[in-house]
């Protein structure tokens, strides 16, 4: 089975064909479509001038969860005797445009400064498959969620044997997964962290919001609260959006270096260069084992910031808006 395949195809394969092969391509898909949030997440971080604004905080949660689950998908990869794709061409992906695997069809994902219509994509993202908040969406398409629960079925089912070999510890609370009830504990996590539980739409039932449900309050700019048992609106304290570089979107390509200043065509370079070098480091992280890759691969990510937020701070000549970073593989 191709590494490429879409989700909506993975999950119109019948249950009962859920094998070996189907798991892999899944936990791949899985790890892309992990990835492909941590770009627009950062710029939108990124955009916000303070680092003490309790918005640029609460982002910052989602990302530290996100980098957990795509280390958790990948470790799972690793489990089953797999290496996971991270620097190919093929596995990164490309601003503006779907989310991959064609789950959402018609939900777009730009790179731009945080807003509350940003805001508003990002909950689309993490559109819970149940809880109190949730849209009626029918069944038109699988969210996020639903297909993490078919990948949670599979190791059941299948009950592979496990390797701890290429698997890695590390920050957020990254472990091996030694077993099938780790591995099922890790999928609830990655789904409670995402769209909180059925009951309620906090992760932990400790007050810790779920992604949704955090980027709901950015688009509202109001906090969530329980009006009655059982019952949440955002209708709490405010919760505006604070003082944000005006970073525009990103046109489709990232900007060319004949239509940029010698500056940010040198910032837009190095930017490019350093996150393919992280990609790259990721890869041999899990192609080997190797901590030492993943603790440099989060050196690289603190240098692609300081990048990032010179370039957001840069306006564009003649438009509306700054320039921002475009998240291509280098030459």
């Amino acid at each position: 089975m191709s590494e490429d395949v879409r989700i909506l195809e993975l999950m119109a394969v019948a249950r009962q064909d859920h094998d070996l092969d189907w798991l892999k391509a899944s936990l791949q898909a899985a790890i892309k479509l992990e990835f492909a949030t941590l770009p627009p997440y950062l710029c939108a971080e990124w955009s916000v001038k303070s680092g003490m604004s309790p918005v640029r905080r609460s982002i910052h949660v989602v990302l530290q969860e996100e980098m957990l689950h795509f280390g958790l998908m990948c470790n799972m990869v690793a489990a089953i005797g797999g290496t996971p794709n991270i620097n190919s061409a093929s596995a990164v992906p490309v601003y503006p445009g779907p989310l991959p695997g064609g789950v959402h069809p018609g939900l777009q994902v730009a790179l731009r400064g945080l807003s509350k219509e940003a805001a508003r994509v990002f909950m689309d993202i993490e559109l819970p498959e149940h809880g109190p908040l949730a849209l009626d969406v029918g069944e038109e398409f699988p969210t996020i969620g639903a297909f993490y629960t078919a990948i949670e079925e599979a190791f059941v089912t299948l009950n592979p044997g496990l390797t701890e070999v290429n698997q890695l510890v590390g920050p957020f609370n990254l472990s091996k997964l030694r077993s099938l009830e780790e591995v099922r504990r890790a999928i609830s996590l990655i789904k409670q962290q995402g769209e909180g539980s059925q009951a309620s739409p906090e992760d932990t039932g400790a007050g810790d919001l779920a992604h949704y449900y955090r980027f709901g309050e950015i688009h509202h700019e109001r906090k969530l609260r329980e009006v009655a048992p059982n019952v949440w609106k955002f209708e709490g304290d405010p919760f505006e959006i604070d003082d944000v570089r005006p970073m525009a979107e990103v046109p489709p390509g990232g900007y060319k270096p004949e239509d940029v200043t010698e500056q940010v065509g040198q910032l837009l370079r190095e930017f490019d260069q350093t996150y393919t070098l992280m990609l790259s480091q990721l890869q041999t992280a899990w192609g080997s084992g190797s901590a030492a890759s993943l603790s440099a691969a989060i050196t690289s990510m603190i240098t692609m910031q300081a990048k990032g937020t010179a370039l957001m701070d840069i306006p564009i000549p003649g438009g509306t808006g700054n320039y921002g970073p475009c998240f291509r593989l280098a030459p």
